[in-house]
């Protein structure tokens, strides 16, 4: 697929995407850069492949070097926006385990992220 194809399905994608599932996504970041937080601070125990996974998907996701470069409109959050949806909903369950321990409702990061 062309570049101009790619970006121009990305951006129709990205039509179907609220702001407030946008700020979700960003709190879910959030959500597992605390969770890491705790894990590394010896206050939450979480099994270490979610650990791996999460802070491997973070890594990737604030490093300047990506597979799509950040810098190129729309194309570069996407391959970002991806990875960590994949490792959010692989570590949902522990995640959701998290903001229980936490007090916090799951309902507001774990709800869907694309609106129907």
């Amino acid at each position: 697929m062309a570049v101009g194809a790619r970006s121009a399905a990305i951006a129709r994608h990205l039509q179907y995407v609220s702001p407030r599932k946008f700020r979700q996504f960003i709190s879910r970041v959030e959500l597992a850069v605390d969770c890491i937080r705790d894990v590394t601070a010896r206050r939450y125990r979480l099994p270490w492949k979610t650990v791996a996974a999460l802070s491997a998907a973070l890594a990737y996701f604030l490093s300047p070097i990506d597979l799509i470069p950040d810098f190129i409109p729309l194309s570069g959050f996407i391959d970002d926006a991806a990875v960590l949806a994949m490792v959010f909903g692989a570590a949902e369950a522990d995640l959701r385990g998290y903001c229980s321990w936490r007090g916090l409702d799951p309902h507001e990061y774990f709800d869907a992220l694309v609106a129907s």
